[in-house]
This record gives structure tokens, C-alpha cells and sequence, in this order.
């Protein structure tokens, strides 16, 4: 078959969009629709290539097909997911933010990071920015496109058989566009990722290739290819530099699709050595088209180390970035790429067993791969966040070096996870202590259990996912998708809790300076808390919480709230070690102003007297003597960590709050509530 040049054009042109858009959006502002591009590119050239083997057998050719699948494929990518793998497993530090790529990596040597990454969250969402893996989900929908192709196309081969092959594909070009634009208003993240809802661009390459063959073979030729071609062009201009209402969206899509059809077609049979359009095959731009299957598996994670590390913000970090991807691509193309899909030895084996190599392959790369991930405590250059029982507070310890002969036994008690004591005299009889609030409740697991193995007391971790309980703040407080976990919580108090139970509320009840992905300013943060609107809003967010804890305080509950801890402008485990701590995300520091986290808390701890003066069981614990007693309060205390991003404790602030927390809490639990209107303070000022 003919070599078609200008397909290398197409090839830069969807690769060079993807990468610019990667490096920064607002270049290529629809870049990532050079995946799109791609997918009817593959659709074209596997057809393509396949029809030259018409003659073969179709059981030979299926293990062509697939033996030449794997020898395309398989080499680039499964060194990239490697050698991607041992990097990570060296810089990355196990956080939130990380979470999940080691399960994207392993699935995509099956071709299956699709399906995995369908299960979490958005695309453009930060947990994807910072996963080395998320690119392999367009290899995954073409991989699995590979296992449909076959029995599709197979009918074209036969006597009379082309449209039955043609409809075929045409059918499934319909269905699977159906699927994906109803999809991508009530799934998006299955429009996004899912081969049934991805198979009609592939499918327009196919049935692009499938036409064109036949008017070729009755010799029909269109006077407007130009015209046809530059109409292509266009459209890929307006898809990839145009953004739509979000409504209409599916526009760039189908523009994209459109564009790639027109312009294989037009080109297919034409010389443009002399034309306006030769610089689709000039050179350098076939360069580029060359090696664009390296680049796009090089270039992400490239990208994504460097905003671990150094960070990917300034012109300098860009270019590097850019040039240690090129250069990467180009040594895989030179030297993994070409050499095995020139080898003569392998073309020389049977089909089958060329396949079955590869499937052999495969599951080595699993292992090892594997391995890494089970390893990567102990090979990461971090010298902080590998010590995992100091920094995850998340991490379950049923046993504690300086209790002996104690351990906590977990038992799950419809939403909650509750803790007894076991090993030493059980735990007490009656009363509990309840853990209500967001996150910030869920990292304190190990001060429940030391609580409960110090005291003999259960603790009872009741989560309301990612909503704060009570956090004083309006907007928070009465979010319509926290309503359903909120309830259920309460719910579950009025259920399970008995008179004399203290029920701890942990929440973050302050603005964040920081996420794990992004900055907020100080003025922000103030503004939050004192700005226009804000006491009265604080207001209503009180008499909201007294309405809640009036019932609860009837049945004789007691109440512990968390005074709000320390936060700060940085993000301790992005900037903890000597590779990530000039990134810029780093450039405000690991220490803030004590006062001004003292500012910033005031109405929160006066609207904790406000509640105290209606509901007389309200009690307040301060860890900020603990966490910081001086002016400036520290991320970190020695080569010890106190805090596990911008405002979580670590676990190792859960063994230094021990003390002040049993102190609180058995105070509390004494039945000695304080007078009407008056709040006292346990554990600190």
C-alpha cells in the first residue's frame, strides 16, 4: 500500500495540539481535541492497512492484524509505563493527590486505564493534572476498538461484502455518537473516557476509508478536493482555537471528527508536492508526525514530574520540560520503536506466536511494574513523606509502641467505625465518644484509638465525607450536596447516643490558603471571614448549628468542638524535600504568623460562645498551644512533620495532641458542664 505522507502532517498537527494545550491552555485552548484527531486517524490507517491483506485467510489474518497491533504498540508504551512507574515511585510523594496512579499505570498495560480512570473523576480535574498515567486512557479506547475492528471489517473481504461492512460500521458510527452525546450531559465522565462512547470517531476513519476506496474504484474524482481540504483545515482552526458554550460543547467534537474526515479523503489519491497544502508533508512536519506516537506517551510524563518537582510555571521550566520530552521521544522512536518494528526475527515467527509474546510481555511489565508500586517506601529519594507512620494520619495503628499489651479493635457499626479496647481489661462500659465532621475527623483515627487505649472509653469515627459538620460558615453549612451525609450523621447520633456521651466535632471551620493544586491570598481568606455580609451570614450559620444540636443536647449529649487548627500558605508534602522545595507552589513557606491565624479564628470562637450561652453541654478544645506555642506556627517540628498538607495534622501531631486531648475530653465527660454563658477552654487558653 502506498505510503500517504500528508497523514504524518495530520499526525503533527494532533499531537503538537495535545502537547501545547499540556504545557499551557490558553495556547491551544481546545488542544486536547488532538485525541480526537488521532482516533479517526487510526481508524483510517488500520483499515487501510488491513485491505493490503485481503488475500490471507481470515484466521491468519487476525493474528496479523494483532501480531502487527502489538509490535505497533506495545514496545514504546510499555517502556514509557516502566521507566514512568520508577520515576514516580522516586519523587512522588503518597498524598491525595497522587492517589490512584499507581492503579492507572498497572491497568494500562492491559489497555484498561480508560475503565479506570471512568471510575474517578473529572478529566481536567487536579487529580488527573498530577497523574503521569491519565494520557494512556486514549490508548485504552483504541486498544479496546482493536478487539471490535476484525469482526467488522472482516466482511469487506468477502464477495458482495462491502456494504455489509460499510452499514456496519455505519450503524455502530450512529449508536455509539448517540450514546456519546446523551452521555455527555448526564455522564460526562463516561462520554470522556468509555470506548462505546469514543468508537464512532474511530468509526469515521473506517467508514472514511471504507468510501473512498470505492468511489476510487469507480474512478470517481471531485473537481473540489481543494476546496474540500481547505474546508477541513478550517474546521480543524475553529475546533481546536474556538470554545463553545459549555451546552454546546459536542460542537468541537464533531468539528474535529469532521475536519480529519475531509481532509483524508480529499488527500488520499492528490499530490500536493506543488499545492498550498505541502507543508503537511514537509519535512520537519513529518518529523514530528514520525515519532508523535513517543511524543504523546512522553510528553505527560514529562510534564507531570516537572510539576511535582521543580514545578511548570516559568518559561525556563516549559522549555526544558519541552525539550527533555522531545528528546525522550525521539531516542524511544530511534531506538524502541523502529528497531522491533523492523525486526526481522520477529517477522520471521508465526503470527500467533508474535501475539502471544506480546501478551507474555505484558504480564512481565505487570509484575515488575507491580513490584515498584509494593516498593515505593522504600526506593523514594523523599526524605520525610516516606516515613508514613509519622506523616499519614490516615494510616490505622491498632497498636502503639508506648501502650504495651493494648490494641484497638475496629467495628463497624453502620456508618461508623467504632473502637474498643482489647487486650488489657476491655474498655469502659456506657459511655462513648463520638467523632463527627469532615476530613479533618477522619485523619484523628490514631488519637481515637490512643484515646480509647489510654481511657478504656470507646471512640466512635462517624464521617460526614467531604462536608464540614457545623463549620459555622453559611454557604457550608446549608450546601445542598452535603445535606444527604450530614443527615445521615445525625441521624445516626440519634440512633446510637446515649445521655452522658460526648459527641467531638473536628471540622475545618477557617478559609483555606491552600489546596494541594492551588494558592488563595491572604486578602482572600480575611475577606472570607470578615468581608461584607459575612457576621450576618456567621449568624444565621449559628442558629442553624444550635437547631441541630438542641435535640441532641435533649438527650443528654455532651458536645466538644475543635478550636480551628493552624493552616498555612504552603502544601507541607509537595515541598518537603530537596527536589520539590523551589517549586513555586513552595514560594510562601512552611511557617505562618501565629497572630494571624488568631485573627482569622475570632468569630469562630465566639460564635462557639454564642452556642455555648443557648446550649450549656458545648465545650471547646484548642490544639494550637500544642501544635504552635510561638509566634510563628511550623509545618514541621524538627525532621517531624506536623502537618500533612495545608491543614491537615500528620500522625505524628495525633501522638503529641494525645495528652491534651485525653485531658479535654475526660474533663469534659466528667459532667461538670460550665455555667450557662460561659465557655471554658480545655487544653489550651
Amino acid at each position: 500500500m502506498k505510503y500517504l505522507d500528508f497523514l504524518d502532517g495530520l499526525r503533527a498537527i494532533a499531537v503538537a495540539s495535545v502537547v501545547l494545550y499540556h504545557l499551557d491552555a490558553s495556547w491551544v485552548p481546545n488542544g486536547y481535541l488532538g485525541v480526537d484527531i488521532f482516533f479517526v486517524i487510526s481508524g483510517f490507517i488500520v483499515s487501510y492497512s488491513v485491505a493490503g491483506r485481503e488475500k490471507l485467510p481470515f484466521h491468519r489474518l487476525v493474528a496479523d492484524f494483532y501480531a502487527r497491533r502489538f509490535i505497533r504498540i506495545l514496545p514504546a508504551l510499555i517502556v514509557c509505563v516502566l521507566l514512568t512507574g520508577l520515576v514516580s515511585a522516586l519523587f512522588i510523594p503518597d498524598a491525595w493527590l497522587s492517589s490512584g496512579h499507581d492503579r492507572v499505570g498497572l491497568y494500562a498495560l492491559f489497555g484498561l486505564s480508560n475503565v479506570e480512570l471512568s471510575r474517578g473523576t473529572d478529566y481536567f480535574s487536579p487529580v488527573t493534572e498530577f497523574n503521569p498515567f491519565t494520557h494512556t486512557w486514549s490508548l485504552g479506547v483504541e486498544e479496546q476498538f482493536y478487539l471490535l475492528f476484525p469482526l467488522l471489517f472482516f466482511p469487506w473481504f468477502l464477495k458482495r461484502g462491502k456494504l455489509i461492512s460499510f452499514l456496519a460500521y455505519l450503524l455502530a458510527f450512529v449508536v455509539s455518537a448517540i450514546i456519546w452525546y446523551r452521555l455527555s450531559v448526564s455522564a460526562p465522565l463516561q462520554a470522556f473516557y468509555m470506548i462505546y462512547s469514543r468508537f464512532w470517531e474511530l468509526a469515521a476513519g473506517v467508514l472514511c476509508f471504507e468510501a473512498t476506496q470505492v468511489l476510487r474504484r469507480h474512478r470517481f474524482v471531485t473537481p473540489a478536493s481543494a476546496a474540500v481540504t481547505s474546508a477541513g483545515l478550517a474546521l480543524l482552526a475553529f475546533c481546536l482555537f474556538y470554545r463553545p458554550a459549555p451546552n454546546a460543547a459536542w460542537i468541537s467534537n464533531a468539528a474535529a471528527v469532521a475536519g480529519t474526515v475531509a481532509i483524508i479523503a480529499s488527500l488520499r489519491d492528490r499530490n500536493i508536492s506543488a499545492t498550498a497544502f505541502a507543508p503537511l508533508q514537509a519535512g520537519p512536519v513529518r518529523f514530528i508526525g514520525k515519532i508523535s506516537y513517543s511524543l504523546y506517551l512522553w510528553h505527560w510524563p514529562v510534564f507531570v514530574l516537572t510539576r511535582w518537582t521543580t514545578g511548570l510555571e516559568t518559561v525556563a521550566e516549559l522549555t526544558v520540560s519541552l525539550a527533555i520530552a522531545m528528546g525522550l521521544s525521539v531516542l524511544s522512536y530511534r531506538f524502541v520503536e523502529t528497531p522491533v518494528r523492523h525486526s526481522r526475527a520477529l517477522f520471521r515467527l508465526p503470527r500467533y506466536a508474535t501475539a502471544l509474546g506480546g501478551l507474555a510481555c505484558i504480564g512481565v511489565a505487570w509484575l515488575a511494574l507491580h513490584t515498584v508500586v509494593l516498593n515505593k517506601d522504600a526506593i523514594s529519594l523523599s526524605t520525610v513523606t516516606r516515613h508514613k507512620l509519622d506523616w499519614k494520619a490516615d494510616i490505622a495503628r491498632p497498636t502503639f509502641e508506648d501502650l504495651p499489651g493494648c490494641i484497638a479493635l475496629p467495628q463497624v457499626e453502620g456508618i461508623a467505625l467504632r473502637f474498643i479496647r482489647g487486650g488489657c481489661g476491655g474498655s469502659s462500659e456506657g459511655r462513648r465518644v463520638y467523632f463527627l465532621g469532615d476530613s479533618h475527623s477522619y485523619v484523628l483515627q490514631n488519637l481515637m484509638r490512643r484515646f480509647t487505649l489510654i481511657t478504656g472509653v470507646e471512640s466512635v469515627l462517624v464521617t460526614t465525607a467531604g462536608c464540614t459538620f457545623l463549620s459555622l460558615q453559611l454557604e457550608r453549612d446549608i450546601d445542598p450536596g452535603c445535606a444527604a451525609p450530614t443527615a445521615a450523621a445525625v441521624r445516626h447520633l440519634q440512633t446510637h447516643l446515649k445521655a452522658g456521651d460526648l459527641v467531638f466535632l473536628p471540622s475545618l471551620r477557617l478559609p483555606r490558603l491552600t489546596e494541594q493544586f492551588r494558592r488563595f491570598s491572604d486578602a482572600a481568606a480575611v475577606n472570607g471571614v470578615y468581608g461584607p455580609g459575612r457576621a450576618e451570614q456567621r449568624s444565621k450559620a449559628i442558629d442553624n448549628a444550635i437547631s441541630i444540636l438542641r435535640p441532641l443536647a435533649d438527650r443528654g449529649a455532651i458536645f466538644l468542638f475543635e478550636a480551628p487548627l493552624p493552616l498555612f500558605r504552603s502544601v507541607s508534602f509537595r515541598c518537603s524535600d530537596w527536589f520539590n522545595s523551589s517549586n513555586p507552589a513552595c514560594a510562601d513557606g512552611l511557617s505562618i504568623e501565629r497572630d494571624f491565624i488568631l485573627h482569622l479564628r475570632q468569630p469562630t470562637m465566639s460564635g462557639f460562645a454564642r452556642i455555648a450561652e443557648t446550649i450549656p453541654q458545648v465545650d471547646v478544645w484548642d490544639p494550637l498551644p500544642v501544635l504552635c506555642p510561638d509566634e510563628m506556627c511550623h509545618m514541621f517540628r524538627g525532621d517531624k512533620p506536623l502537618f500533612s498538607d495545608g491543614d491537615h495534622i500528620s500522625a505524628y501531631s495525633t501522638i503529641l495532641l494525645t495528652p491534651a486531648f485525653v485531658a479535654a475530653a475526660t474533663k469534659a465527660l466528667s459532667g461538670q458542664p460550665p455555667p450557662a454563658g460561659r465557655l471554658r477552654s480545655a487544653g489550651g487558653p
